[in-house]
């Protein structure tokens, strides 16, 4: 959907942006909610346990906090990755996925 002939941002695009660490990366942050929607959301609504859903926000937390490079271009604080993994799991909660 576009509005002005920008893109508007889907939600999880919308929350990553939100984040300090990369609202004034659109890059980034579009690049975050990608990931996050293409390989890790698909497997959190796969999870039929708890164990199962923990490994898998771990696994998005190391992502989000190894070093930057070529091809992701942010690195998250431990704070910033935890801020930003509490707000999509309660947008999940809510319904925003």
């Amino acid at each position: 959907m576009e509005t002005d002939g920008s893109p508007v941002p889907g939600p999880w695009e919308a929350i990553a942006g939100s984040s300090p660490e990369v609202s004034d990366n659109l890059e980034a942050a579009g690049h975050l909610a990608y990931r996050f929607e293409g390989q890790y959301l698909p497997v959190l609504l796969r999870s039929r346990t708890q164990e199962q859903q923990d490994r898998v926000w771990l696994a998005f937390w190391s992502y989000l906090t190894a070093p930057s490079n070529k091809r992701k271009p942010f690195s998250l604080s431990s704070k910033g990755a935890d801020k930003l993994i509490e707000d999509f799991q309660k947008a999940m909660l809510e319904g925003n996925n």
